[in-house]
């Protein structure tokens, strides 16, 4: 698991990870209206809008026989994602899993 580093407070934020010699194209936004952060992905040529970030040791699990990753949100305690500073202050954190790692969830979690 891989954790990214660069998230802050910002209510925008796009970046590229690398993975597998290749890139996906992240878009981490938050909506005081609705007190969330959502995200959306390119990987190739799948796109995925509008997530809704909480916290789960695998976000993309539904779409596990179609993407090769998997991204965690975790925390500090139970507390779901609502301010706007959770990835700044470094309460909560995005991880990247490789495909393995996302098996290992899917056997040590879900028992699949």
């Amino acid at each position: 698991m891989n954790r990214i580093t660069s998230l802050t407070d910002s209510a925008r934020q796009s970046f590229q990870i690398p993975f597998d010699g290749d890139k996906i194209d992240f878009k981490l936004y938050y909506y005081i209206t609705q007190k969330s952060w959502f995200f959306d992905f390119t990987y190739n040529n799948y796109t995925s809008n509008g997530n809704r970030v909480v916290l789960t040791p695998n976000a993309l699990r539904h779409l596990k026989n179609i993407i090769p990753f998997g991204i965690a949100f975790l925390a500090d305690g139970y507390v779901e994602p609502f301010d706007i500073n959770d990835f700044g202050s470094g309460r909560v954190g995005m991880y990247v899993l490789n495909q393995e790692e996302v098996q290992e969830v899917e056997s040590n979690i879900y028992g699949a």
